[in-house]
């Protein structure tokens, strides 16, 4: 006896819409993580207030949203001086 398609394909429709709930669950929050660097932290939980996928906006619309995000973010460059003249080692001319 041949088993059903519709009826494996349900079977396991069921058990990856589960599997993947408990994925989702399991997932920690940025915002609070703490292996996360704080900074970082505050920028993706500013990312995280709106889940819906800004990256399927029209163009420029992403952009302008990271853009934002990411001038209310501080920088630090002070400490990255050496190593953006260098590489491997070897000074940049």
């Amino acid at each position: 006896m041949k088993p059903t398609p519709r009826l494996l394909v349900l079977i396991v429709g069921a058990i990856l819409t589960t599997q993947v709930a408990k994925i989702a669950e399991a997932a920690p929050d940025a915002s609070t993580d703490p292996r996360i660097d704080p900074q970082i932290r505050s920028f993706l939980a500013d990312i995280d207030k709106d889940s819906s996928p800004f990256w399927e906006l029209p163009q420029p619309k992403p952009q302008q949203i990271l853009t934002e995000l990411q001038s209310k973010t501080p920088v630090d460059m002070s400490g990255d001086h050496d190593r953006a003249n260098h590489h491997g080692g070897w000074a940049h001319r």
